[in-house]
């Protein structure tokens, strides 16, 4: 007849609130066209679709959901790497990052170093799980960190720290993920293993700025963030810090304490250098570029006078996921303007970065709280642990059981057995875990073997935490909220 056959088709679009529907298109093989290229379907919710294009549907393998990774090699070209302060996504290359950022690896000398001033002092029995499987990667002058905890352990009638730990939590929900227990976790280990006070800075002004809200008639919500801190720093606490040891601080409280050391930041970085580190633009909020002195302030012992004391030498070590290094970067640059010149690191941070823990979809980016079934949040039921990583958590695994048995899983790519390397720490499970799963063979050879072990090692993690929490009252948070000495 001379027409071109065609399939008329109406549809509907699912969560279009998601943050993966960003730039999303519906892809037809064959068919150089898509559904997010044709503005009018959209708006109408219909569409034609050219004949040849729906029969190639049925030729083409099923692509995962938005944030997967691709299970066949080849079958999807990698995002690009995008990391900054307030965005993760695409594959991760850790070493790209490390000669990106100007940081170094820890490298397995570091390691024995630490080993020996920690593990040697006897205060802690291994290192952290999180070292030995190089989840922590990445560092800035942990060497000196080291010399001065070795200086320190020769010297034991003296009462002065080696230094002091800083790490924070914006609370932007008032659940957290495991995501969010990755840097506590490793946190906790450094304060037992090397002894030393340790300050928790709340960024509820960071989430404001960033994600706060004004309705007419009602105002704004700035109570809101100012509330999560407390429902946050329960978890926190659950974690098993020092008490005696450890401040928490939320920044709405307590930013007069630091506004001295943060008016020098200030005044020593210009906005030109804040503009390349974090991207602002003539829509940011002056709070938004205002911001970056206010994280950078604890990093300075001139912060906490009342909680250190009169110590403008002692040197901050700074555990942290690798994306929030940009705001150390420029502290780093300008800290000598802010110590006396007699300081050991010249008043500059040291760093711990970590790597980026995985959504359930794929290890791409990192777990987000916007999206419910990315992550396993610590209130979150045995049922449904269970069920989101049943449905959710991205396979390596083979396409069948006889090409599993033949080729194995991909462990890389495997969010079960990725998952694992966080949380299972006994290191010669693991390892074996991986050899069967690999191989297609013993007892882990199948997807569902991995995902039943992860499932039993998170219930426990999280039962256990949800019980510390459950006794930790809000008069107790507000106790390690008080501004007193730790050291």
């Amino acid at each position: 007849t001379g027409k071109k056959a065609e399939v008329h088709l109406k549809f509907t679009v699912a969560n279009p609130d998601a943050a993966a529907a960003e730039e999303e298109a519906v892809h037809f093989s064959g068919s150089a066209s898509t559904l997010g290229d044709d503005a009018a379907g959209l708006a109408s919710q219909q569409v034609r679709i050219p004949l040849a294009a729906v029969e190639a549907l049925g030729e083409t393998k099923a692509s995962p959901p938005a944030g997967a990774a691709a299970s066949a090699e080849g079958e999807e070209e990698d995002e690009e790497m995008v990391v900054t302060a307030h965005d993760v996504k695409g594959k991760i290359d850790y070493g790209k990052l490390i000669h990106e950022f100007g940081s170094q690896s820890l490298t397995p000398e570091l390691m024995a170093r630490i080993e020996s001033v920690t593990v040697g002092s006897g205060r802690v029995p291994h290192l952290h799980r999180f070292l030995r499987r190089n989840i922590f990667f990445s560092h800035r002058d942990i060497a000196r960190i080291c010399d001065m905890a070795e200086a320190s352990a020769a010297n034991p009638q003296s009462s002065e720290p080696p230094f002091y730990l800083y790490t924070g939590r914006g609370p932007s929900s008032g659940a957290m993920h495991l995501g969010h227990l990755v840097p506590f976790m490793m946190t906790k280990w450094l304060q037992e293993a090397f002894g030393v006070p340790l300050v928790i800075q709340m960024t509820d002004d960071e989430k404001f700025l960033w994600k706060g809200e004004y309705t007419d008639g009602e105002g704004d919500n700035l109570d809101h963030y100012h509330h999560l801190t407390y429902e946050n720093a329960k978890d926190i606490i659950a974690c098993g810090f020092d008490k005696s040891k450890t401040f928490i601080f939320s920044d709405l409280e307590y930013v007069g304490e630091m506004y001295p050391t943060i008016v020098r930041i200030w005044k020593a970085v210009t906005y030109n250098q804040a503009r390349a580190a974090f991207g602002f633009v003539g829509s940011s909020n002056i709070g938004q570029s205002a911001f970056p002195a206010i994280q950078a302030a604890p990093s300075f012992p001139s912060s906490f006078k009342k909680v250190f004391g009169n110590r403008p030498l002692l040197p901050c070590l700074i555990p942290c996921a690798i994306d929030q290094d940009p705001y150390f970067r420029i502290t780093r640059d300008v800290a000598h303007k802010l110590v006396p010149a007699a300081h050991p690191l010249k008043g500059k941070p040291a760093l711990i970065h970590s790597k980026f823990f995985p959504p359930l979809q794929g290890a791409k980016g990192k777990m987000s709280s916007s999206v419910d079934s990315s992550a396993i949040f610590l209130t979150d039921s045995p049922e449904t642990i269970a069920t989101k990583i049943k449905t959710h958590a991205f396979s390596g695994g083979q396409e069948s059981s006889k090409l599993q048995r033949e080729l194995g899983a991909d462990l890389e790519k495997d969010v079960s057995y990725q998952w694992l390397t966080f949380f299972l720490e006994d290191d010669e499970e693991l390892a074996g875990i991986g050899k069967d799963y690999s191989s297609g063979s013993g007892e882990y050879w199948a997807t569902g073997k991995v995902k039943a072990k992860l499932i039993e090692v998170l219930q426990k993690l999280v039962a256990e935490h949800q019980e510390r929490r459950a006794k930790i009252t809000d008069e107790e948070v507000r106790e390690w909220l008080d501004v007193r000495r730790i050291c």
